[in-house]
């Protein structure tokens, strides 16, 4: 029973609930942002099952591990980028990111990109600072527990966000 779980949305100081949005190809796509108190340790979680999203990005959140590559990149790119950005919207600037596997993984580049934006940096400078605070772990070291993206995937999904740094597309990559 959904509306008995420890889950809320989470809002703004003045009440409002908080959305964090990524880019995609051609579109925008809303997640809200809940909270689940597990003991002493909040989890937030991103839903994107909002009628402004697409129907196809409505599902991004369904299923762990769900869909193809292309769902796979969506997901991945919703949970490094949008993750960082609903906490900073929570006001929380982690010091040090720890990426379980490569999942969150893009968060390394909306690291990097907040620190050329907030900072003036160049992206070779603000790469090597945000490297610093990341942390990588993984506990399935075979090829079947890496996500491996086709680098016409990565372009169709990127290539935008690197001319955004106002990087080209073989150095961002």
């Amino acid at each position: 029973d959904f509306y008995n779980l420890p889950v809320h949305p989470v809002h703004r100081e003045n009440g409002t609930p908080i959305f964090v949005e990524v880019d995609l190809p051609g579109r925008r796509v809303t997640a809200r942002v809940w909270r689940v108190q597990v003991g002493r340790v909040p989890l937030f979680l991103l839903d994107t099952n909002l009628p402004a999203n697409r129907p196809e990005d409505q599902d991004i959140t369904d299923e762990l591990y769900g869909g193809d590559r292309d769902m796979r990149i969506r997901q991945e790119i919703l949970l490094g980028i949008g993750g960082l950005r609903a906490l900073a919207a929570m006001g929380i600037r982690p010091d040090v990111c720890h990426m379980n596997e490569g999942h969150a993984a893009f968060l390394g580049l909306e690291r990097a990109r907040m620190l050329l934006r907030g900072h003036g940096l160049t992206y070779p400078e603000a790469r090597q600072a945000s490297s610093a605070g990341n942390v990588f772990t993984t506990h399935t070291p075979v090829p079947a527990g890496f996500d491996l993206f086709d680098p016409n995937l990565v372009l169709h999904y990127f290539s935008d966000y690197a001319a955004s740094l106002n990087v080209p597309f073989d150095v961002f990559v």
